[in-house]
């Protein structure tokens, strides 16, 4: 496990929150849900666990406040890529690159952790968040990229716009590897987000045949 330095100062019940949240994503992400204790947690940011209990009622919905905070980012981010970029390439590449360069969990485990640990409940609501976030955006992608003549209509190719959604977010998923970039410094990463997020489009809209 990565060093986490992180120094509990936070005097004001926002930011003790605010540092239980971060502290517990970065275990929650790089460990998994079952290895991760509220006992860690707790001796990583410098408080009791009555302090974490005081604002969680226990690990399974600090664990669902930590990916609802996530989840909710991400959907900003994206459909602010969205915004930024008018090209179906453009918006490939730039929301491929920032799921590369800045979205260190491991989706994999994400969708085990919910699957497994978490009340049926807690899972839809938490799997509604992740298609608003992650889905959506990608399925706007793909539409505007028909509405302007950029790719073919979805129906064309015997399927539609969401199955090719998760085929991109597979592809994406495909080339974080978090066991190996969470090692690099920011700027490694944002590099080898580019050049293989770059490789990537290319190879998804103009095929490898010569």
């Amino acid at each position: 496990m990565s060093k986490m330095n992180i120094q509990a100062k936070a005097i004001d019940p926002k930011e003790t929150y605010q540092l239980i949240i971060h502290t517990a994503r970065s275990l929650f992400m790089e460990l998994g849900y079952r290895a991760v204790s509220t006992r860690q947690i707790a001796q990583i940011c410098g408080v009791t666990q009555p302090a974490i209990y005081h604002h969680f009622k226990n690990k399974q919905s600090l664990y669902v406040a930590v990916m609802q905070q996530t989840l909710h980012q991400t959907e900003l981010d994206l459909n602010a890529l969205l915004s930024q970029f008018k090209t179906f390439q453009e918006r490939l590449t730039q929301m491929a690159i920032y799921m590369t360069a800045h979205f260190e969990m491991d989706m994999g485990q994400m969708f085990h952790d919910i699957s497994h640990e978490l009340h049926p409940n807690e899972q839809r609501h938490l799997f509604q968040s992740w298609a608003k976030a992650f889905l959506t955006p990608f399925e706007k992608m793909i539409n505007d990229g028909v509405s302007t003549g950029e790719i073919k209509k979805p129906e064309l190719m015997n399927t539609n716009t969401t199955e090719i959604a998760y085929l991109i977010l597979n592809i994406i998923k495909s080339i974080l590897e978090p066991e190996n970039t969470t090692r690099l410094s920011t700027e490694e990463r944002q590099l080898k987000a580019e050049e293989k997020t770059k490789l990537m489009v290319e190879i998804f809209i103009n095929g490898i045949r010569a």
